[in-house]
């Protein structure tokens, strides 16, 4: 899939379905599988976000 190509919520289910972490940052779709296990936060920051609009969470 292009980087810039929209994603349609069947195409991000479908990949979270598969395994993916996937979230929303200021309306991209951002995969961060790798990032999982490097987050200062630990991976459960991220695993709770999943699917979902993290925008404010990642600014703050």
């Amino acid at each position: 899939m292009d980087r810039d190509s929209k994603m349609t919520r069947r195409a991000i289910e479908g990949m979270i379905a598969e395994g993916h972490t996937l979230v929303i940052f200021e309306g991209n779709v951002l995969r961060l599988d790798s990032w999982l296990k490097t987050h200062p936060g630990g991976s459960l920051a991220i695993l709770h976000m999943v699917g979902r609009d993290a925008t404010d969470e990642i600014k703050v």
